[in-house]
């Protein structure tokens, strides 16, 4: 005998009530909650949490919907549905009608008739929306959205017991929430730990990122989309695509022949692809990844000799001298590896000016990037020139530029010895640059290599090599 659909309904919230109290993971739960709204309304169902901005939903938690809906782009939080920013349900009857579907021609591909959202909310704290999708236009009924108010009621417990815990389980990462926008714990599924790894950098420095939000058809409009490339990550900041490569290298052709296409067909998207050794270079710099148990031993090649370097900094410190005559400029140095390039700017800069200094915390020592010795000097009115050895990602740069920034400088400018742009990430602007650098390892004049080098009157790349297995 069938049962009814009260009954039906009683049993999911039952065992979604003793999910909860399981020692399940929070994406467990999710995905629990998920299966059982699927399983009583017998259709496809997501639950979709916001990223850090609140401006974007994620698909967190899904089942039954196929995967080219669930990647079919980045959800806009008040163009889509906008269910999530308020406190009561939104049903869409007709999906071809309604104004609110962002998606239309995807909602229709995968047979979406009408849509049922339920916010989830615990008191002020609003964590996303739960949704229903029906293949067919659906009478809603008022014990179908008691049942799911209740289970999306269910999943706020759990977001909230999960953000106070702060659980961090293998492939499984609560993200590290700006605490001004939420204290919402995302979670994602990563395919490989070298996403879960990149994920942690980007959330050192709070850049707010999305993973494989949207797949990309490598076909014409008139071909069989046969063939599909879903970049890793998304940083809506930026409007960047990224890709990591850390496979074989016949693998990384395959993937590279993608990258190419994905630009011919879509010019406007922007996409970088980090290869294994950028993906290695930039752990390394963090102190993590096989490169971080190397050692340079020998000089590879010189790039920059002592009189080069020497005529560089001259021509940098007459520009500036022009540049800020009848002020006088602060200027503010990050770290170590500045040292050398400031004492010998500083001594050829022929206008007056003051020196400071400051540091931050390195990936982790720390949730999440902070400075940890200030500048002394009141930074309020002054015209500051940031003074970096070398940029390259320019996550650093544009972190530290934000940073100064708030304490309303007259003027900001950024001068650095170095521009290693093949690595670049984010587009920082560079006022004053003395040389551009090969995609390689650099050392001398400041910068080092495991502590190593740092007292070279020249620049170079060192022979690397790593450590032999014990």
């Amino acid at each position: 005998m069938a049962l009814s659909k009260e009954r039906v309904y009683y049993k999911a919230v039952r065992q979604a009530i003793t999910a909860l109290g399981s020692g399940e993971s929070l994406k467990e739960k999710l995905d629990t909650i998920a299966r059982l709204l699927s399983r009583s309304f017998d259709t496809g169902v997501s639950i979709v949490l916001f990223d850090s901005t609140r401006k974007h939903l994620i698909h967190t938690a899904s089942w039954k919907l196929p995967p080219y809906y669930l990647r079919k782009g980045i959800i806009d939080a008040e163009k889509s549905l906008a269910e999530s920013a308020g406190e009561k349900p939104v049903f869409i009857e007709d999906v071809s009608t309604d104004p609110r579907i962002q998606y239309r021609e995807m909602a229709e591909k995968a047979g979406i008739k009408s849509i049922l959202g339920v916010p989830i909310t615990s008191g002020e704290e609003g964590y996303g929306a739960i949704r229903v999708y029906f293949k067919e236009v659906y009478r809603l009924t008022n014990s179908d959205i008691s049942f799911t108010v209740t289970l999306a009621h269910l999943a706020a417990l759990a977001m909230g017991n999960t953000a106070a815990e702060q659980e961090n389980k293998a492939g499984i990462l609560p993200l590290n929430m700006d605490p001004g926008i939420s204290k919402t714990s995302r979670i994602v599924h990563f395919a490989h730990e070298s996403e879960a790894e990149f994920a942690r950098i980007l959330d050192f420095y709070g850049i707010n990122w999305i993973y494989e939000p949207r797949t990309f058809p490598l076909v014409n409009e008139k071909e069989r989309a046969s063939e599909m490339f879903t970049p890793d990550f998304y940083i809506p900041s930026l409007d960047l695509y990224i890709e990591l490569t850390t496979m074989k290298q016949n693998l990384v052709t395959g993937k590279n022949r993608k990258l190419r296409r994905l630009k011919e067909l879509y010019p406007e998207i922007k996409i970088s692809l980090l290869y294994k050794n950028d993906y290695d270079r930039l752990l390394a710099k963090y102190g993590a990844g096989p490169l971080a148990q190397s050692r340079a031993h020998s000089i590879r090649k010189v790039l920059f000799s002592a009189s080069e370097i020497d005529k560089r900094v001259r021509q940098l410190a007459e520009t500036i001298s022009g540049d800020y005559r009848n002020r006088r400029p602060l200027l503010v140095g990050v770290q170590r590896g500045f040292l050398c390039f400031m004492a010998d700017l500083m001594r050829q800069i022929t206008i007056p000016l003051d020196l400071d200094f400051m540091a931050i915390s390195y990936y982790g020592q720390k949730d999440e990037v902070s400075v940890t010795r200030d500048i002394e000097t009141p930074l309020t009115g002054r015209d500051i020139i940031l003074v970096e050895d070398i940029v390259d990602t320019g996550i650093t740069l544009d972190y530290m530029i934000k940073y100064l920034q708030a304490k309303n400088p007259s003027s900001l400018t950024v001068c650095t010895l170095l521009d290693r742009r093949a690595r670049r990430l984010v587009n920082v602007k560079l006022d004053y640059v003395g040389f551009e650098v090969p995609d390689e390892f650099v050392v001398g004049y400041g910068l080092d290599y495991h502590e190593e080098y740092r007292n070279l009157p020249f620049i170079a790349i060192p022979e690397i090599k790593e450590f032999p297995q014990k």
